[in-house]
């Protein structure tokens, strides 16, 4: 049985022999997690490269951004699978591995026909079976497909001039990493190294429509789910307690002054403007809620003139709920963050630094020991930089040195 040995220096996953196939963000974000807690992670590229190589944002010298987030802390090699020698070579390397972790197109067809495939996860656009299984797609036309879009984009102002396009910053398919991610660890254990392993089929239109929770549960309620116009008269409501946006001098906080006495400092903070003293404006909760867009407009005069941190800390406190409406530059800033040493500094081959988000949680052992993070760390390298692991796999089948590999960090 081919298990992995966790080392507490270098992460739970230290041990286990990940191998990534095809071009796909969710592949490559979910394989970049087990990267992250120790796994071994050799990602495939084609001869021509990964297409999001050529994902903006780019470096001043055409190095993408979107590439290196995904793939540091793996090594790179290049391979054409579609000649009969490259796929014996991937049959080879899929039996020195644990896992893999693939797109449809990377294992030609619905199950990879290696006699030691190990615990396989592969990917597609709408899985492996059904009717759908051949129908080209792309991330934006699943995002319609699957209703995610839609709710994304709900409620709005003017739904005539606001169309319900894709997800902001990829978030869709890193969404789908974290499926990936746990769904290949849930296979590599129910599989206990027995060759062929357990396949796990996830179709991106299912992971999308699985987190459709909140509209499945207000059409269930009987309400209008169809409808993307937001009531003019009704507040911002989280948790069924008014929240409010407002507009600050450097930016903009979200407040919720819920319940009475906490109005009532939040008052305070304010300054007790005289529209405050207002019982038909804002008596109660019931009556606030009725008056949430007026007040909305009469604190924004107030917030346009306080820097958005002054205001926070005033409304902390005064033990009212109030956070910050962080850009990435504030994010960078953020304090907490950096004293959980939150963000990699990572170089690119042109000078280019780049700070990138590491892991989203701290990760300590039995003994006190924790897994780094928060340091610095290399941006993948070229293909045509090559590597010797390639070709030492190459000479151990006595095959001709036509492949090339690319290291990194």
């Amino acid at each position: 049985m081919n298990r992995f040995t966790p080392h507490p220096f270098r992460g739970p996953l230290a041990g286990l022999k990940v191998l990534e196939l095809g071009s796909d963000i969710s592949v490559a974000f979910g394989a970049r997690l087990l990267a992250d807690l120790g796994a071994e992670v050799i990602k495939v590229e084609p001869p021509e490269g990964d297409p999001l190589r050529r994902e903006a944002p780019l470096t001043p010298a055409g190095e993408s951004a979107l590439f290196a987030y995904l793939n540091r802390g793996k090594a790179l090699i290049s391979l054409d699978g579609s000649i009969e020698e490259g796929w014996r070579l991937l049959d080879d390397l899929a039996g020195r591995s644990d896992l893999v972790i693939a797109t449809a197109e990377a294992v030609r067809g619905a199950e990879p026909d290696w006699a030691q495939r190990p615990a396989t996860l592969v990917i597609s656009p709408h899985g492996l079976s059904g009717p759908s299984t051949e129908r080209p797609s792309s991330s934006f036309v699943l995002q319609h497909a699957s209703g995610f879009a839609f709710h994304q984009a709900s409620p709005v102002t003017e739904p005539e001039a606001t169309a319900p396009v894709g997800c902001a910053d990829w978030e869709g398919d890193m969404a789908g990493g974290l499926v990936v991610a746990i769904a290949a660890l849930w296979a590599l254990e129910a599989g206990e190294g027995r060759r062929p392993g357990p396949l796990v089929d996830v179709s991106h239109e299912d992971l999308l429509v699985y987190m459709l929770v909140e509209p499945f549960a207000d059409w269930q309620a009987g309400l209008d789910v169809t409808n993307r116009r937001r009531d003019p008269e009704k507040g911002l409501t989280i948790a069924g307690g008014l929240v409010w946006y407002l507009p600050c001098a450097d930016g903009a906080v979200m407040v919720s002054p819920r319940e009475d006495h906490q109005w009532a400092r939040w008052c305070e903070v304010m300054g007790h403007p005289d529209w405050t003293r207002d019982e038909s404006l804002c008596g109660d909760r019931i009556v606030r809620t009725a008056n949430a867009a007026r007040l909305q407009a009469l604190m924004a005069q107030w917030s346009v003139t306080q820097a958005n941190r002054d205001v926070v800390e005033a409304a902390k406190a005064a033990r009212v709920a109030c956070f910050p409406v962080s850009t990435p530059h504030d994010l960078i800033e953020n304090v907490q963050l950096r004293a959980r040493r939150f963000f990699d500094e990572v170089r690119f081959a042109d000078g280019t630094v780049l700070p990138m988000p590491s892991l989203p949680f701290r990760f300590i052992d039995q003994g006190g020991e924790e897994l780094a993070r928060g340091g610095e760390a290399l941006a993948p390298a070229r293909a045509e930089d090559g590597a010797d692991l390639f070709e030492a796999l190459l000479a151990t089948r006595g095959g001709p040195a036509r492949h090339r590999a690319a290291g990194g960090l």
